[in-house]
């Protein structure tokens, strides 16, 4: 009889081990999006995107008539970027002067991403009606992408 509670709890042990190494994998594969999800505004990526109070790329086909255009990179598969959709919608509303243009990543849009050195999303570009770069960066919540466009626009 004592053989075989041992044997039980073995059997116990190696099954909470297995479920604790599973847990364990999938949260290793959620750390690269709670790093991306924790980045302050104004943290790029190894160098992403266009350069500060420079010209910005002509690539597209939308124009920077507004006096302030945010380019918003975004991907179908990006659950960030779905998130944020509602929120773009509203700072749109909230904001009179600023024009909003997303671009979703694809094979009509590489072109875009390339010019504007963009490679992660949701990624912002914020551009004045002279065409030079004011803001960019990752935003993640509607707090953040008001924050690059308060700051592209005192500037």
């Amino acid at each position: 009889m004592s053989g075989g509670v041992w044997v039980a709890s073995y059997v116990v042990l190696w099954v909470a081990v297995v479920v604790l190494g599973l847990l364990v994998l999938a949260l290793l594969r959620q750390v690269g999006v709670v790093h991306a999800r924790l980045q302050p505004m104004g943290v790029h990526f190894a160098g992403e995107g266009p350069p500060l109070d420079e010209p910005a790329p002509a690539a597209g086909p939308f124009g920077y008539d507004a006096p302030l255009t945010v380019v918003a990179f975004t991907s179908p598969t990006c659950e960030v970027c779905a998130e944020l959709r509602p929120s773009m919608a509203t700072l749109e509303r909230q904001y009179r002067d600023v024009r909003l243009v997303e671009v979703e990543n694809g094979p009509g849009t590489q072109s875009t991403f390339r010019a504007f050195n963009v490679s992660n999303t949701p990624y912002f570009v914020a551009v004045n009606a002279d065409g030079i770069v004011k803001g960019r960066g990752v935003a993640n919540s509607l707090e953040q992408l008001e924050e690059l466009v308060e700051e592209a626009l005192a500037s």
